[in-house]
């Protein structure tokens, strides 16, 4: 059978690469130790190229077969992508979530502090300070003492939806780890404050941002996803971020807040933050 018969078929590309999973201990008793799966790009394993790094949270939905809400098939879209010379080659890791108490600990350990988990009623307060020296402490040293990795700023990218999207987006604004952002629907009514501080603040020279949403997320869900996102893309382009240069605004039309949708938006995602020349511009079909 040949590639286009299964693209065909099955809506992915196959992917070829492998994927090595691997503990990484915590220490920190709010952010508990977990797995991490890294997905290593075909012709890792014949050459000596070191590589940037995306990291993902919702680490289960990221590469097949999956999580309880769906899967985002990054290794099949990283895979496509890097085979058409649209991205740079790249490792990918995906950074499991805490599923503790029914979501809960995944909005607490995603969400900024000064702002209160919607969905606590001891009002919780966001912990993704603690996450963020998880992530850079304990599991970025891993990754790169592991593999061949670029650990730079300007190599390394992080990425999520919703409350992953929100953790994102506060990395990129208050660490120096990252060059590029992901914030695929990005949940900015859990967190009033900060996207406060989002909007009223200056760009940060030198960081690449993609943001989209869902236009069935109007207002579909506890918080107005879209007109939240719209707000923040308003601000960022007066702050000085250019779309098609270092900003990337990608609608969904009809998309709504699920793996399926972030899925379908993640090759134009991965080719506007990893572009394959420096020069490129924002994706061209959506």
């Amino acid at each position: 059978m040949g590639l286009a018969w299964l693209v065909l078929a099955f809506g992915h590309v196959p992917a070829a690469g492998r994927i090595e999973t691997m503990s990484v201990e915590s220490g920190d008793t709010a952010i508990p130790s977990r797995e991490v799966r890294v997905w290593l790009p075909p012709g890792y394993d014949e050459s000596a190229t070191r590589y940037p790094v995306v990291y993902f949270h919702d680490g289960q939905n990221v590469f097949r077969p999956g999580g309880p809400f769906g899967c985002w098939f990054a290794e099949d879209a990283a895979t496509a992508e890097m085979a058409a010379g649209r991205m740079r080659e790249a490792v990918i890791v995906a950074v499991e979530n805490n599923p503790a108490g029914g979501g809960n600990a995944r909005v607490t350990e995603y969400q900024p502090p000064g702002d209160i988990n919607p969905r606590s009623a001891a009002r919780v307060g966001g912990v993704c300070d603690r996450y963020a020296d998880y992530l850079l402490k304990k599991v970025k040293p891993a990754v790169d003492a592991k593999f061949r990795t670029l650990p730079g700023a300007a190599d390394t990218v992080v990425a999520g939806s919703s409350m992953g999207g929100l953790v994102s987006l506060w990395l990129a604004r208050e660490t120096e780890a990252f060059g590029a952002v992901g914030g695929f629907s990005p949940a900015f009514w859990t967190s009033p404050n900060f996207m406060e501080a989002v909007i009223g603040g200056a760009k940060k020279d030198g960081l690449r941002i993609y943001m989209d949403m869902g236009t069935r997320e109007r207002g579909s869900m506890r918080g107005d996803y879209w007109n939240d996102a719209l707000a923040v893309r308003e601000a960022l382009l007066k702050q000085g971020w250019v779309e098609g240069v270092d900003f990337c605004w990608n609608p969904g039309e009809g998309d709504e807040h699920n793996e399926k949708a972030w899925a379908k938006r993640l090759p134009a995602a991965l080719r506007f933050l990893l572009p394959k020349i420096s020069s490129a511009s924002a994706p061209e079909d959506r």
